[in-house]
C-alpha cells in the first residue's frame, strides 16, 4: 500500500521488519511461550488485560477491567464478571463472543491438552455466559491477581476454528502454524527459516493499525543481526546483546532504548539428575557462581545483580535470604566435601565412588554472550572442582515443547541457562515451583517437588491479606535458597536499537512485551508525501 497521511495527520503505510534469534516452533503462546511467540502473538491474537510500559494494567477486549467499585468483582471476590466489547471480529470476519473465552478456558482445563501452565485457571470453579458479551467466572474462592492474570499472556481463541482440536488433538492443529486472530495485524505467511510476514487487519477494533505490515526475520547468529542493523536491512533488533551497544549507538538515524526488565538470567539444575539431586552440591554450585564476575565482564555492568527472583524493590523481597546466596567458593568446597565427593587421583576434579563430578550446561546456541558466561562458568565451577562440558542446542530444540522433545521441557539436561519474562503478580510461581507443574503441566522445569514450596505458591496465589503474603513469599525465597533448584544470575536491561522512522516504539518490560501497542506504531512518509 502506497504511504499517505490520515485526517488525523498520523502517515499510514509502510513496513517493518524485526531481527529476531529465535524462530517460533508454533505461534501459540498456550503450548511454547518463547520470546518471539509472544511478540508475534500480541500481534495476531487478543487479551482481556495487557500493561503498558509503565506497569498499568489497561483493558483489551473488554470494555473495563472488573473491580468491587463497579460491580465487576462480588463483595466477597469470588465472582468476577467480564463486558466483553461488541465489535470485534475474527480475522475471517466472524464475531467475536463470550462464547469464544468461555471455549478457550475449557480448552486450557482440558487435562488431555497439554498447554504449559493451567496457573490461575484451576481456581474456577464454573463459568458461563449470560450473553453474548458477557462472562462471569465463579471462583472456588477469592484470588487477588486473578484480573491481572486472566486472558493476560493467554490469548482468546476461535471455537469456529477449533472446536474439533481439542484435548489430545490441540497441539498437532494446523492452526497453530496459520493462525486466525482478532488482533491488528493478521498471519500473511510462514517461510520456516526466513521469515513471517504479518499485515494490518483493517477491521481491527482497536486504534489503528497505521502499519501495512510487520515482518519477523529469522537470524539466529546475533552478529549477523548487528550487521543488518548496520546495513538498514532490519528496523529493530529486538534484545540486541549487551556488547554491541557502543556500535549501535554510533549507527545514523537508530535510537538505542534500555529497558530495565522483569527478566531474569538464571541457572535451572536438573533435581532429577544423578549428581544435581543432592540439595548440597546445588547449594555449592550456587556459591561457586560469581555473579559480579559475569555481569561486569561479559555484560559491561548493563545488568543487574540478581539475588533472588525476585527484584530488590518488591515488597516481596527477602534481605535475609539474598545475603546467603553470597559468592564463597571457599564454602562451596566445604559442601561437596560434606556430600562425599573428593579428589582421590589428584587431577583437580572431584569424584565419587569411581565417577567424577562432570555436569553439561546448555543454552541456546550462537548467542555470544551466554557461550563466553558458560566459559565463565567454566572456569569457576573448574576452581572447585567440578568438570563442567558445554552442550548448546538450537533455540528450537531446546525450548521446543514437550511433545516434540524440547531438550528443557523433557529434563535432557544437567544445568540450563536462560530468561525468564516474570509478571508483576507473585502468583506466577506457582507455575515454576509447583510439584504438579512438572512439564507437560506447566513450566517446572528444574523438577523440584518441594512439599512446602508447592504448598506455599499455590496460598500465595490466592492469599488476599498483603501482609501474610509478604510473609508467604519471603518464606519461597528461603526455600528456593536453601533447595537450591535455580541460581538467578543477573535482571535483564533490554536494549532494543529502533530506527527513529518508527514513532511510538514504547518498550515494556512486562510479559505483554514490546508489541503491546504496535497499532500505534507508524514510520515517517516519504519526503515527497502529502496528506490526501
Amino acid at each position: 500500500m502506497q504511504s499517505r497521511v490520515g485526517p488525523d495527520g498520523i502517515p499510514r503505510g509502510g513496513r517493518v521488519i524485526v531481527g529476531v534469534h529465535q524462530e517460533p516452533e508454533m505461534l501459540s503462546v498456550l503450548l511454547h511461550p518463547a520470546t518471539t511467540t509472544t511478540l508475534a502473538c500480541n500481534l495476531i491474537f487478543s487479551h482481556f488485560v495487557k500493561y503498558d510500559d509503565h506497569f498499568h494494567l489497561i483493558p483489551d477486549l473488554i470494555r473495563k477491567i472488573p473491580t468491587k467499585e463497579n460491580g465487576g468483582i462480588s463483595p466477597d471476590g469470588c465472582t468476577i464478571t467480564y463486558h466483553l466489547r461488541t465489535d470485534v471480529l475474527w480475522h475471517d470476519g466472524q464475531r467475536l463472543t463470550s462464547r469464544d473465552a468461555k471455549f478457550t478456558y475449557r480448552l486450557i482445563m482440558d487435562p488431555h491438552s497439554n498447554v504449559e501452565s493451567r496457573e490461575g485457571w484451576d481456581i474456577v470453579k464454573s463459568c458461563h455466559t449470560p450473553d453474548d458479551s458477557t462472562i462471569v467466572f465463579h471462583l472456588k474462592h477469592a484470588a487477588p491477581d486473578f484480573v491481572s492474570m486472566t486472558f493476560f499472556e493467554e490469548a482468546v481463541l476461535p471455537e469456529h476454528l477449533l472446536r474439533n482440536y481439542t484435548g489430545e488433538k490441540f497441539h498437532s492443529a494446523p492452526f497453530h502454524h496459520a493462525p486466525v486472530g482478532s488482533g491488528p495485524f493478521r498471519f500473511k505467511s510462514w517461510t520456516s527459516g526466513s521469515n513471517l510476514i504479518l499485515t494490518a487487519n483493517r477491521h481491527y477494533y482497536g486504534v489503528g493499525p497505521y502499519l501495512d505490515s510487520i515482518i519477523f526475520k529469522f537470524i539466529p547468529n546475533e552478529n549477523t543481526l548487528l550487521v543488518q542493523m548496520k546495513t538498514g536491512d532490519i528496523d529493530w533488533f529486538d534484545n540486541a546483546n549487551a556488547e554491541f551497544v557502543d556500535q549501535l549507538t554510533a549507527i545514523e538515524g537508530v535510537k538505542v532504548y534500555r529497558t530495565p526488565m522483569f527478566m531474569y538470567e538464571h541457572l535451572d539444575f536438573n533435581t532429577e539428575n544423578s549428581i544435581l539431586s543432592d540439595r548440597t552440591v546445588r547449594q555449592a554450585i550456587a556459591r561457586a557462581t560469581n555473579k559480579k564476575e559475569i555481569a561486569e565482564r561479559i555484560y559491561q555492568g548493563l545488568v543487574t545483580v540478581a539475588a533472588l527472583d525476585e527484584k530488590p524493590d518488591s515488597p516481596y523481597y527477602n534481605k535475609e535470604a539474598a545475603a546467603r546466596t553470597r559468592y564463597d567458593p571457599m564454602s562451596a568446597r566445604v559442601l561437596l566435601r560434606q556430600a562425599g565427593w573428593s579428589d582421590s587421583d589428584g587431577d583437580g576434579i572431584l569424584d565419587r565412588d569411581g565417577k567424577p563430578l562432570r555436569l553439561t550446561i546448555s543454552a541456546a546456541a550462537g548467542q555470544p554472550n551466554r557461550e563466553r558466561t558458560e566459559l565463565v562458568l567454566r572456569d569457576q565451577y573448574r576452581k572447585i572442582g567440578i568438570d563442567l562440558r558445554i552442550r548448546n542446542y538450537n533455540p528450537t530444540v531446546l525450548y521446543g515443547t514437550f511433545e516434540d522433545g524440547g531438550i528443557i521441557r523433557t529434563g535432557k539436561y544437567d544445568i540450563a541457562m536462560y530468561a525468564w519474562l516474570s509478571s508483576p503478580a507473585p502468583a506466577s510461581k506457582e507455575a515454576i515451583y509447583a510439584a504438579d507443574a512438572v512439564s507437560p503441566h506447566g513450566q517446572n522445569n528444574t523438577r523440584i517437588r518441594n512439599r512446602e514450596l508447592t504448598k506455599l505458591v499455590k496460598e500465595g496465589a490466592i492469599e488476599s491479606d498483603p501482609a501474610r503474603r509478604v510473609q508467604i513469599y519471603r518464606r519461597v525465597s528461603d526455600i528456593l535458597v536453601e533447595e537450591a533448584p535455580v541460581v538467578p544470575l543477573f535482571w535483564y536491561t533490554a536494549i532494543d536499537p529502533c530506527t527513529k522512522r518508527l514513532h511510538n516504539f514504547r518498550p515494556n518490560p512486562t510479559p505483554s512485551a514490546d508489541t503491546w501497542n504496535a497499532s500505534t506504531w507508524y514510520l515517517d512518509p516519504p519526503a515527497d508525501v502529502s496528506s490526501r
